[in-house]
């Protein structure tokens, strides 16, 4: 399978800007957006959480990988991935094959604020379903992290998601995803 530089898959932890970020990156760019949660969300007919609680984390990582198969045989999108389907080793190795991999980086700090009052991130709630303290939450997404980062670090292109507004976070992903297509078509050709 050819690597498709028109495929942008947006990575980082939940909280980093990915769902924000991405309809805009997408519109700056002509691309479609679609978010991976949301398009597994459709499919199953259920939220993630009910998928984690009825049926485990193995299947909804299952349907993951599905829907991901089918949005790679696209071009020109821009797709938001879920925080931890960089974990799953065939999925990884599908969108470092298939696009460009760009990392949203996020402070913990500033992720466990971003997220300390949602309700809908499955992994970040406590094990009976109740609503965790900021420094709780800042432990699990520590704990998380830790096992992610690895991955985050390999992505084709990184931006910090908490030192500019969003639209000088757009500009500057735009301009280092066209340098990135750019630099790849060129090394592409000389080979």
């Amino acid at each position: 399978m050819d690597k498709q530089h028109s495929l942008i898959f947006l990575t980082g932890f939940s909280g980093s800007g990915k769902s924000t970020i991405g309809p805009l990156l997408a519109n700056s760019l002509g691309y479609e957006f679609i978010d991976l949660d949301q398009a597994i969300e459709k499919e199953a007919g259920k939220t993630i959480t009910n998928i984690f609680a009825e049926d485990g984390e193995r299947y909804f990582r299952n349907l993951e990988m599905l829907t991901l198969k089918s949005l790679v045989t696209k071009n020109e999108m821009v797709i938001s991935l879920g925080g931890g389907v960089l974990e799953n080793d065939q999925s990884y190795a599908l969108i470092q094959q298939s696009g460009t991999l760009v990392y949203l980086k996020s402070p913990i700090k500033t992720l466990a604020r971003r997220l300390c009052n949602k309700t809908d991130r499955p992994l970040l709630i406590g094990e009976k379903g109740q609503k965790l303290s900021r420094e709780e939450i800042e432990g699990k997404i520590t704990t998380i992290f830790s096992k992610r980062e690895p991955r985050y670090k390999s992505a084709d292109i990184t931006v910090e998601t908490d030192v500019k507004r969003i639209g000088s976070t757009v500009e500057e992903l735009t301009r280092k995803i066209e340098r990135y297509v750019r630099n790849a078509a060129t090394t592409a050709s000389d080979q």
